[in-house]
């Protein structure tokens, strides 16, 4: 017999721990496809999750099943097919006017990083045909985005050394501006290639220096002394891991926009070291570490924040804390 919608639309909120999944801006169900079926993630998908989750459990439903399971395969958007102009033209305007020498503030940083991700959202249907991503989150990828800036973008077994401060460095990026060209090296996590990736979007998008450029690898969780890297990074940070969504989903998880860590909130994060949990977290950074990381909460099991936007587990804490949702 097949599955109802409703049955569909359930397995593939279980698949993404995500109570709200496939809803649309209009809240009608984004995953109908020609109002017949939900689309779900292959059995290939699941497999590489699961690498990734470090989980060989995960995706299975509550009979034992794969909620992923689907007999179609997950369609990867052609972003290489000629878009209508008015929507190359969204993207092509967000190359102009960068800067050489002036900085940035983190507000237009942050407002650089919000254009890209507006224009993805409203181009969906038109990028990813009917595979449209039901989570947002699923749509910050930076490999779309290069594609949709005319950027070369591709993934190389090794991008070879450079010499910094005396050390050789294994280089996990490269971009050159002047061929509109990026690659990234096979040779790290998959959090660090993927905030590597974004960080040479912002150099794509922030700055106008003509050739190549090599970078170390990147996750987040250092920030650079020289005012490019430092802007890069910050725009890696907000593409990632928007505001709104980041503050949704701790809200959806932890039930609250400001965590305070207490007898009540320690348990439910760990009822059999609520004590330890305590008496060991003393910082906001501390505990902004564990709800990173945090895979359940009061009896609630769900990927890790960090796992979700695809970043380091201090990337995220670093967000979290700088977004304000911890007090201690």
């Amino acid at each position: 017999m097949a599955k109802t919608y409703r049955q569909r639309i359930r397995e593939s909120r279980l698949l993404h721990m995500n109570q709200y999944a496939l809803l649309d801006d209009t809240g009608g169900y984004s995953a109908l496809i020609d109002g017949k079926r939900v689309e779900v993630p292959s059995a290939d998908r699941i497999v590489e999750s699961r690498r990734l989750l470090q989980d060989p459990y995960a995706h299975l439903n509550e009979f034992g099943d794969f909620s992923a399971a689907d007999d179609s395969k997950h369609i990867q958007p052609d972003v290489s097919r000629v878009l209508p102009q008015r929507v190359e033209e969204r993207y092509a305007s967000l190359l102009r006017n960068k800067r050489e020498n002036h900085r940035y503030s983190g507000a237009e940083i942050e407002a650089k990083a919000i254009d890209l991700q507006r224009y993805i959202w409203q181009d969906r249907r038109q990028i990813w045909l009917d595979a449209v991503p039901p989570n947002p989150i699923d749509m910050l990828d930076p490999a779309i985005a290069f594609k949709l800036i005319d950027f070369d973008y591709d993934l190389d077994e090794s991008l070879g050394y450079f010499n910094s401060d005396g050390r050789q460095i294994e280089v996990a990026g490269i971009i050159d501006d002047s061929i509109k060209q990026v690659r990234i090296s096979r040779r790290f996590p998959n959090e660090v290639r993927n905030f590597t990736a974004a960080h040479e979007l912002g150099h794509a998008l922030l700055h106008d220096a003509r050739g190549l450029h090599r970078d170390r690898s990147l996750d987040g969780t250092r920030t650079s002394r020289e005012p490019i890297e430092f802007e890069a990074d910050k725009f890696a940070s907000y593409f990632l891991m928007p505001e709104k969504l980041v503050k949704a989903s701790f809200k959806m998880y932890f039930g609250t926009d400001n965590f305070v860590l207490n007898e009540g909130t320690s348990f439910a994060l760990n009822r059999d070291r609520s004590l330890e949990l305590r008496r060991n977290c003393s910082t906001p950074r501390d505990l902004s570490r564990i709800l990173a990381a945090a895979d359940s909460y009061n009896g609630v099991r769900f990927f890790s924040l960090a796992s979700q936007f695809r970043v380091s587990m201090e990337a995220m804490a670093i967000r979290i804390e700088e977004l304000g949702l911890v007090s201690m």
